[in-house]
């Protein structure tokens, strides 16, 4: 069942046991229009844990004190520029058991601009690895440690939507140039970042882009560049394939270097010269050929955003990675469609859309709430940010390296490894229809899961005595169970089912409220800490924490 039908009945039932409070109509007909109701913890906590990983207590309570539009301002001007990757590894041992150094940066200075022309080849190989291995737990610490906004989360959706692998591009300073690359525009203009992704060393590394020669255009690229980057596959995206074969004549000779450092170069002797005439669906438009690369890489980004279809293509990714998976013809003419207006209109300028998507009515609308199953990093990353659970700067590569390399093989063991979505689509829960998010629940990530929140619990991460007391009155629990599940979950748990929780885990499956409150009062730790533990056990197990 689609979780919207389930949400439907769900509904229906809540109106009639609440009919004051007003719920959304089937199927959403809300737009753009600026959101002007309640302004409590349950909005709060459904824009953070959109715009970011996880919503904590103080982060809640720090944009409850806010206006909605201060917060969508704050949320998407809170930018920071990070310090790069550090060396965090000693000696290597290559294939022989010999120990060597990397000579070229010492350890705690970052790499990302020493060639490192070791002599030998193999030796040069391993120092690679091990530096994009340093390259993974930054990024990961980075995401743990994110500030009060939306850049991380937009961060990893700009490498979702501009996928490459890093078995693939296999060089650590060309990762990280590419990193870059999106996370300096990660709120910038598509139209740029386009242009500057498809001359970026690492695209050109992943698709082919270095091999593209006039003698033999290789249409990899020009391909996905419209299929997957700015048209699409939808039934309005009508590009041919002579225009596939006709852009990759246009991005003919384009070729990277790596020394003396990572930069792209064009050359003039591999370009095809020849005019590129596309299809009607590109109004006919004829790309006169020429020796500058740079011009006609800029007629043809010109040309692709100059089509209807390439705003409401970008405005598709955006709503399903913010919103939800699933567009009907509602949300198409009611969102999707202003929307792309609004980013043709700023020159596709990527803030301004973020910003009337997030202050809409349409984003608030209740069936929009709770009806995004989490990824991997929304549930790691959230857990850990939620419970406080505490982590050294991103810049610590001794003490937090290690710890983000644990968040970052526990994802990528749930099928969402930065640096290597499964291929060129991206992450397949973001574009794989039907199943969509429901992908990330399966065999494989349940149990590691299900692990990973009991170790928290188990291994003494979580305070959870110390999350019981966000509740407004700890000792009863009743109210406690409702302002924990409130905390932690965005669809609520029924009356029925916070009893159960009550009674199994506070009361010691008696009916007796007094149990736990004597318990809290007396600071009768033998009581409280199991009881706690195994509550807070049992809620990150439920089906509800994966929603948000």
């Amino acid at each position: 069942m689609d979780r919207k039908d389930f949400f439907k009945t769900a509904i229906k039932n809540r109106q009639a046991e609440t009919p004051a409070k007003k719920y959304s109509a089937f199927p959403p007909t809300s737009g753009l229009s600026n959101y002007t109701g309640n302004w409590t913890k349950n909005e709060v906590a459904h824009l953070l844990k959109r715009t970011m990983f996880g919503a904590k207590k103080e982060d809640i309570d720090y944009f409850l004190s806010k206006t909605l539009n201060e917060s969508v301002d704050e949320l998407l001007n809170n930018t920071y520029s990070p310090s790069p990757p550090l060396r965090d590894y000693g000696l290597i041992e290559d294939n022989a058991g010999v120990f060597f150094d990397d000579m070229g940066v010492a350890k705690g200075a970052t790499w990302v601009n020493d060639p490192n022309m070791a002599s030998v080849s193999q030796i040069r190989g391993i120092i690679n690895t091990y530096r994009i291995y340093s390259l993974q737990r930054w990024w990961a610490g980075l995401i743990i440690k994110q500030q009060r906004g939306i850049q991380e989360k937009m961060v990893l959706f700009w490498h979702h939507h501009f996928s490459v692998q890093k078995e693939e591009v296999n060089n650590s300073q060309i990762l990280y140039k590419h990193h870059k690359l999106l996370r300096d525009n990660y709120l910038g203009n598509i139209k740029s970042l386009t242009r500057e992704v498809t001359i970026d060393p690492a695209m050109l590394i992943h698709l082919n882009g270095f091999l593209n020669a006039r003698q033999a255009p290789d249409e990899n690229f020009a391909r996905e560049l419209q299929e997957l980057f700015t048209i699409g596959r939808g039934s309005d995206s009508n590009f041919t394939e002579n225009d596939v074969i006709a852009a990759a004549k246009v991005l003919t000779g384009w070729r990277f270097k790596t020394d003396p450092s990572v930069s792209t170069w064009f050359d003039a002797d591999a370009h095809d010269t020849s005019s590129k005439s596309f299809s009607a669906f590109y109004n006919n438009t004829v790309i006169s050929g020429s020796s500058d690369g740079i011009a006609e890489l800029d007629a043809l980004v010109n040309m692709i955003f100059a089509t209807t279809e390439s705003a409401r293509f970008i405005c598709r990714k955006i709503y399903k990675w913010f919103v939800y998976y699933d567009i009907d013809d509602s949300v198409e003419a009611n969102v999707i469609t202003p929307l792309a207006t609004i980013l043709k209109n700023n020159n596709f300028e990527i803030k301004p859309v973020l910003d009337a998507l997030f202050k809409s009515e349409h984003f608030f609308d209740t069936i929009n709430q709770a009806c995004y199953i989490k990824g991997p990093f929304d549930l790691l990353v959230g857990t850990l940010r939620e419970f406080s659970v505490p982590f050294p700067e991103y810049t610590d590569y001794v003490n937090g390296y290690p710890l983000f390399n644990a968040v970052y093989e526990n994802a990528a063991d749930m099928q969402q490894e930065l640096f290597q979505p499964p291929d060129v689509s991206g992450y397949a829960a973001y574009t794989q229809d039907p199943m969509n998010y429901e992908l990330w629940v399966n065999s494989n990530s349940l149990p590691r899961y299900a692990d990973f929140t009991n170790n928290l619990v188990k291994d003494k991460l979580i305070n959870t005595k110390a999350f019981a007391q966000y509740s407004t009155n700890p000792s009863d629990p009743d109210q406690l169970v409702l302002d924990i599940t409130t905390l932690l979950l965005r669809y609520p748990l029924s009356a029925t089912s916070r009893d159960y929780v009550k009674t199994r885990f506070l009361l010691n499956n008696t009916t007796v409220n007094s149990v736990w409150t004597n318990a809290w009062n007396s600071n009768n730790a033998a009581v409280i800490n199991p009881a706690l533990d195994g509550m807070f056990t049992f809620i990150m197990n439920l089906p509800e924490f994966h929603l948000c």
